[in-house]
């Protein structure tokens, strides 16, 4: 375990409890993965101590869908709609080898690091590379085969068994199911079972094009998310991604069932799927929304906050309408999150796992900050470059002044290798 670590006298403790309360000139202490005191009474034992006074402490952020090692593709066909798209980075994916899916995850992990995220939940090829490189730098992850088609279940369940049987640590299994168009419902049904026997969940595409509605009706004769209600495969260990193009009565059985559902604003602008979640409504009305970032590929980037920001913006450009909030965004970001992770964090109080980021209260770029505009500028002014130290289970894993220069000059030479590789496909 690692040592306790005091983050001494922080000019403001955000700490996203239910009092909603912001503390000034507080201190947090550490201690074995979880927060051991929070106030003014916190003392340091022999360990790490942070001089938080020019900071902004908060919990974490948690990305609940991205495809990581991804990165090695951002910028690649960045102007085709979605189906299009897929064709195309089917084609690279093909030639795909674990030591590449791993130098491209290992970039992912230093953004989200450095970017203030303490955890992600992933799909995509050879999985265990990806969780390498989360364990390496002690990075929460959840990871898993992707099934994509009917034909290929009886490996893929084997490969499940056998990951969740080798994952250690921050890592932990998840049953990836590339969508109802790919797979289907029987074979889905057969996924969830599998996720069910595992204490694991189901992560699957839904309802993200007005075309997959259509053609999962022409099939079935019902919308998508009735579709895996009607099997059996909804419940709330079913993680339902984008979920734009749901229908409000889907959107009700989503949250009796206690689904999780994912938001990737970013991703769906981007990629032109249109649709239009109801974010408000879905967290009043007691649902869990999460935000992701999809993957580097289709969003160009892997900063939640700027996630958090695109969510309120489209939110309100798509309703004419201001009633989602700063608040409503983090919590999704924060708390829905660390729900969606499994990971008892998302608040500053004591007992809670110790997943926490300092921002810089100094920053040009959050002028003038006070108490009473904090969470509107976490939200819509800052960015992951305003974080100065990322802590997951009480460990200090990213620190500007310390990790920065490394982690760039390491990534000058990943980013040549995988280019290599990208030549050699692409010509």
């Amino acid at each position: 375990m690692s040592e306790p670590i005091l983050l001494d006298r922080c000019k403001y403790i955000l700490t996203l409890d239910d009092k909603g309360r912001i503390l000034e000139n507080a201190s947090i202490l550490l201690d074995e993965g979880l927060i051991e005191c929070v106030g003014d009474g916190c003392s340091g034992r022999s360990g790490i101590v942070v001089d938080c006074r020019g900071s902004i402490a908060m919990p974490a952020l948690y990305n609940a869908h991205t495809h990581a090692a991804m990165t090695m593709l951002r910028g690649l066909h960045d102007d085709s709609e979605l189906h299009e798209w897929l064709k195309y980075m089917w084609r690279v994916e093909a030639k795909l080898t674990p030591s590449i899916v791993y130098l491209a995850s290992k970039l992912a992990v230093f953004e989200m690091a450095s970017t203030g995220t303490a955890g992600f939940i992933d799909m995509y090829f050879h999985p265990l590379e990806t969780a390498r490189a989360a364990e390496e730098l002690g990075i929460r992850a959840k990871v898993g085969p992707v099934l994509m088609e009917d034909s290929g279940f009886e490996e893929w369940r084997r490969k499940l068994r056998s990951i969740a049987g080798s994952l250690k640590g921050l890592a932990s299994p998840i049953a990836n199911v590339h969508s109802l168009y790919k797979v289907s419902p029987e074979t889905v049904r057969a996924a969830y079972d599998e996720a069910t026997r595992l204490n694991s969940q189901l992560h699957i595409h839904v309802a993200e094009t007005r075309r997959e509605v259509y053609e999962i009706h022409r099939r079935y004769g019902v919308f998508p998310v009735e579709l895996l209600g009607r099997i059996g495969a909804l419940g709330s260990n079913t993680i339902l991604v984008h979920m734009g193009w749901a229908a409000s009565w889907e959107y009700r059985l989503a949250v009796e069932r206690k689904a999780g559902i994912v938001h990737c604003p970013a991703s769906n602008m981007k990629l032109a799927t249109a649709g239009q979640l109801p974010l408000r409504e879905l967290l009043e009305s007691g649902g869990r929304v999460a935000l992701g970032t999809d993957g580097a590929a289709s969003n160009n980037s892997l900063d939640m906050f700027r996630e958090m920001r695109i969510a309120v913006f489209l939110q309100r450009h798509g309703y004419w309408d201001t009633g989602v909030s700063a608040l409503h965004a983090l919590s999704s970001a924060v708390k829905h999150g660390a729900s969606l992770l499994g990971v008892d964090a998302g608040v500053v109080e004591e007992g809670r796992k110790a997943d926490l980021v300092l921002l810089d209260a100094g920053s040009l770029y959050l002028q003038p900050l006070r108490k009473d505009n904090l969470i509107s500028a976490i939200v819509y002014a800052a960015t992951g470059r305003d974080v100065t130290h990322t802590i997951v289970n009480g460990r200090l894993i990213y620190s500007r002044g310390r990790n920065l220069e490394e982690w760039r000059r390491e990534a000058a030479g990943i980013t040549d290798r995988l280019s290599d590789f990208l030549y050699s496909i692409l010509g």
